[in-house]
């Protein structure tokens, strides 16, 4: 039996990616009430600060959860130290094109949007984790106004794809695997309260 974090990862990429919707939800409701105009700035800007701050969760865990499930997998089907000493330094797309083919003999889609999403979850993860400062002169206010509104229809589209993209990469290894593993219906499966 072997032990991974790759089901607890993915769990809280989920909820953040749940709480992030919330958010969203609960700053219309604010935008359209009724209160006076700096009672709902007030509660809009509240709510955006912690919705700025949940929207890395997503991203990052997500990209650990697909880490971890890969090296699990070729762990699983191969060997650990197989797995350790020839392809845990590649990339996460490289990952699961060389280990699936391994285990299955049939290739990853590099032409599906699981692959796609990989990348994108791939460069979008090293974006944040590199990420670099830029400055911006008191006359450039509004450049910064700027910058800071592309990055967070950034980190929204980067949120959105990481989660998808488990989902994506879960399905296809299970059509690799010719429907013979239930890694899309574990992963779909949201973690309920049995108290």
């Amino acid at each position: 039996m072997r032990a991974s974090m790759h089901w607890h990862y993915f769990q809280i990429c989920r909820k953040n990616y749940n709480e992030y919707q919330a958010i969203d939800d609960k700053m219309d409701i604010h935008r359209l009430s009724d209160d006076e105009e700096h009672i709902k700035q007030m509660n809009i800007s509240s709510l955006y600060s912690y919705r700025e701050q949940i929207v890395l969760l997503p991203i990052i865990f997500g990209a650990m959860c697909l880490e971890a499930f890969i090296y699990d997998y070729g762990a699983q089907h191969l060997s650990g130290a197989f797995v350790k000493k020839h392809v845990d330094k590649l990339e996460l797309p490289s990952k699961f094109v060389i280990l699936s083919k391994l285990v299955t003999g049939n290739d990853f889609p590099t032409d599906s949007q699981a692959y796609e999403g990989l990348i994108k979850l791939k460069e979008d993860r090293n974006k944040l984790i590199h990420f670099k400062s830029k400055t911006f002169s008191e006359s450039e206010l509004d450049k910064l106004d700027e910058w800071h509104d592309n990055m967070n229809i950034f980190l929204k589209n980067a949120m959105h794809n990481a989660y998808e993209t488990v989902f994506n990469v879960m399905k296809e290894l299970d059509k690799l695997h010719e429907n013979n593993t239930n890694y899309y219906v574990a992963f779909s499966t949201d973690t309920e309260c049995h108290a």
